[in-house]
């Protein structure tokens, strides 16, 4: 079994190859959704595109994930993790007898880096970063050195299980939070610190300890810098206060850890949230819950994901031909085809690739085809009353070839959408004309609705 876990798809992963910082988060079966969708809205909000976003997750479904991204204001990719992102520690786990549904804490290493080229800041899903720290400048500029969070005040025998006496107890390193400057890796201390003494047959990584101190004796043979409690401090669901260490509250704090919110409701998070000093917010407007699927940045090049506002507009002229059969052409991550689907449309989306619409996607219903749209629609013979096109390349010959299989498919009554109409405004894609031909030459049976702005651009089609 173990043999199995040595092709790591983390590392083959398009999000893995940026060199963009990157925030990451752990998310298992526990009870903080609350806290971890706060978490990354707020740090959304506060560092918007500067940054890149990722969720990790251990065993949880897509509507579950997708409620907990739903506030999120930038695109976050989701990473589901499993045995095969860490091979090296969950052979060790498995050695002494824990199962991967009891590697619980672990998870958390799963991969050991989401981005290895880049800054990276890996975080538990019960912590929220709410302001930037005094150093955020020189760890987006790579510059930063390790840095690992402290705890100067909980008792060690309680915090590092078996492993105590091979932590530094004058700095009393913590797992919670873990600045990482590019290219260091970590796995190697873990594995010595492993080496040096194995796990106990029979650990259980969702009880046990030991995970805490074997972090703080590997990352402590790093010489990070601290990451003071005064700073980050804990607001323990059991505690009646929050808890900033020996030294008091510093003069800025960037982040509380609210601990053992994946057991129980947190009063502390739920105070700080109703202050608004942590992000809240009512139910969002379907388009704005799906915000964490637009593709650019590691996912796309700049422009390539949908305007919000066109998002906004497609969703509305959408909702009209609710439980009726629609089709989109360029699924690319699921962005609007979460937005139609929540729209109530029967839809089908097209893409010659899978950039983690299938996963985004799971649930709703939605038929994903993947193949080229000229290939699938020459066999298509269904009528759809919803048609969007949005596709990555429209020169007049590929427009030319798919308008005789595209037009026969659209319903009588039906609505048609084509986005990227004026793209060729646009001097990078000055060659890119395909729409304005079909607008001069194919639409006489249609009344034409031209939305130049924003760019793009869009038509949309109804049969007059």
């Amino acid at each position: 079994m173990v043999s199995e876990l040595f092709a790591a798809p983390s590392a083959a992963r398009p999000f893995a190859q940026g060199k963009k910082p990157v925030i990451r988060w752990i998310k298992g079966d526990g009870l903080d959704d609350p806290v971890t969708r706060a978490a990354i809205a707020q740090a959304t909000r506060l560092f918007g595109d500067s940054v890149d976003y990722c969720l990790c997750t251990a065993g949880l479904p897509a509507q579950r994930v997708r409620h907990i991204l739903s506030w999120a204001a930038q695109p976050v990719d989701w990473m589901p993790v499993g045995p095969r992102d860490n091979a090296a520690l969950a052979s060790r786990l498995m050695a002494a007898g824990c199962p991967p549904d009891r590697f619980g804490y672990w998870w958390k290493w799963f991969p050991e880096r989401v981005r290895p080229d880049a800054p990276e800041w890996i975080l538990d899903g019960d912590m929220v970063v709410t302001a930037a720290p005094d150093w955020f400048a020189a760890w987006l500029g790579g510059t930063d050195p390790l840095r690992v969070s402290q705890d100067d005040r909980w008792p060690a025998e309680g915090m590092y299980g078996a492993y105590v006496d091979q932590v530094d107890l004058d700095r009393r390193l913590y797992s919670g939070l873990i600045s990482l400057p590019p290219g260091l890796r970590y796995m190697d201390e873990i594995c010595t610190v492993l080496a040096r003494q194995p796990l106990a047959p029979g650990h259980d990584g969702c009880v046990q300890m030991d995970e805490q101190g074997v972090v703080a004796a590997a990352f402590g043979n790093l010489a990070p810098e601290i990451i003071p409690l005064s700073e980050f401090p804990f607001g323990r669901a059991f505690e009646d206060h929050i808890d900033y260490g020996l030294r008091g509250p510093a003069e800025k704090v960037w982040g509380y850890h609210f601990g053992h919110a994946f057991r129980r409701e947190n009063p502390h998070f739920v105070r700080l949230a109703s202050e608004g000093v942590i992000f809240s917010a009512p139910e969002l407007p379907v388009e704005q819950r799906f915000a964490w699927l637009r593709n650019y940045g590691p996912w796309g090049r700049p422009g390539w994901s949908m305007h919000p506002e066109c998002a906004v507009r497609i969703g509305e002229l959408a909702a009209r031909h609710a439980g009726r059969p629609a089709l989109e052409i360029g699924t690319s991550r699921g962005h609007l085809s979460a937005i139609l689907a929540c729209r109530g449309l029967l839809l089908t989306t097209i893409d010659r690739e899978d950039r983690g619409a299938a996963q985004n996607l799971d649930g709703l219903g939605v038929e994903i085809v993947r193949n080229d749209a000229l290939a699938h629609l020459q066999g298509e013979t269904r009528a759809f009353d919803f048609i969007v096109v949005d596709l990555h390349g429209n020169d007049e010959a590929t427009w030319r070839a798919l308008w005789p299989v595209l037009k026969p498919r659209l319903a009588v009554g039906g609505t048609m959408v084509l986005y990227n109409s004026h793209l060729w405004k646009i001097d990078e894609f000055r060659g890119e004309t395909g729409l304005r031909w079909i607008a001069e030459n194919a639409l006489g049976d249609f009344v034409v609705e031209t939305h130049e702005e924003p760019p793009p651009g869009m038509l949309v089609c109804r049969h007059a």
